[in-house]
């Protein structure tokens, strides 16, 4: 065949028509990134129209482009409704993005626990006011108040035990006392004071009351017929054992216990007009109207056999004509007597 020939093969034709669709798809996208196509605000939120799957592809004219495809994930945190805030952005303002998630939990949680310990620590009920005070007889509720000095403050931060020991070391004529807490009732005190059975009197003019357990205490008010004891010298001190497990604080006994228990019963024994006396060396006694010096030592028991004694050495001294100034029946197997000073 002729080169200047007017007909193509089949083959030519499906080159050139290819090449045509490569040119016009070339000179699309250049237009496209030339000039891009503004999509208003408003058109994004509407809905897209997909086209129908059933179509038949074959019918879309034009050339193929890339499709782009929006997924929708969940959000991590649920968020709050979006406000038009156009007016604000002008303003130059800008609104914080707030959502709702575990630490809004956290911070709620938070919140209440420090209105809770606010209101324990500074509000009534849970404030400690005057406490109610039981039992006392001779010391005074205000004497017991300053004490405590324990209004104004949080219930939960006081110790019982250590308000009790702070009423046992402030109060000598209080045996025990004993602090309930309670939010509803408030706070009680119920104390039990130690009841005199003499009082005694120190060399130098002091006086104070022994109980039946041998402590002392400060002297208040009056007591009826309480036998005075005058005394020449301190009572031998009595070891304390101490004990760690103990928290209420151990007050030492001013005598022993056996000898306090014997004021009592050397009193039914005394002369008319004589007086309860002390001798460190001696000790328990009595001191009649004549000047005579009767002592039965530390303590009092035997009594009806010391007694029996000294009254049988005492007509013994009177046969004899002997004026003593002392007996002592401490150990009925060997009394004895002085005559001078």
């Amino acid at each position: 065949m002729s080169p200047d020939r007017t007909t193509i093969t089949r083959a030519e034709a499906v080159r050139l028509r290819r090449e045509d669709e490569q040119k016009r798809r070339e000179q699309l996208t250049q237009r496209a990134v030339a000039k891009p196509k503004l999509v208003p605000q408003s058109s994004a939120r509407q809905k897209t129209n997909w086209p129908d799957p059933a179509q038949n592809s074959s019918t879309v004219s034009g050339p193929r482009l890339r499709r782009n495809y929006g997924m929708t994930l969940n959000a991590p945190y649920r968020q709050t409704p979006r406000f038009n805030t156009n007016f604000l952005s002008g303003m130059g303002l800008n609104m914080p993005h707030i959502s709702y998630g575990p630490r809004w939990l956290s911070f709620i949680l938070a919140s209440v626990c420090l209105a809770v310990l606010y209101m324990m620590l500074n509000v009534q009920p849970f404030v400690a006011g005057d406490a109610i005070i039981s039992g006392n007889k001779r010391v005074s509720v205000q004497e017991i108040q300053d004490v405590l000095a324990i209004k104004g403050q949080p219930i939960i931060t006081l110790d019982p035990s250590m308000v009790e020991n702070r009423i046992l070391a402030s109060f000598q004529d209080i045996s025990s006392a004993q602090v309930d807490l309670s939010i509803s009732q408030g706070i009680s005190v119920t104390v039990q004071e130690r009841i005199p059975v003499a009082a005694w009197q120190q060399p130098s003019g002091e006086t104070f009351w022994l109980d039946a357990n041998g402590y002392k205490f400060t002297a208040r008010g009056q007591a009826d017929s309480l036998p005075v004891i005058i005394a020449y010298g301190d009572p031998p001190a009595i070891q304390v054992p101490v004990d760690d497990k103990k928290t209420t604080p151990e007050v030492p006994r001013f005598i022993p216990e056996v000898l306090s228990q014997s004021i009592g019963k050397l009193s039914q024994y005394m002369p008319t007009g004589a007086s309860l006396i002390f001798d460190p060396q001696y000790g328990i006694g009595w001191l009649d109207p004549s000047g005579l010096k009767v002592y039965f030592g530390q303590s009092f028991d035997g009594s009806s056999t010391k007694i029996k004694v000294y009254q049988a050495l005492l007509d013994h001294l009177a046969t004899a004509e002997i004026q003593p100034v002392m007996i002592s029946v401490e150990y009925p197997n060997a009394p004895f007597y002085r005559i001078e000073q």
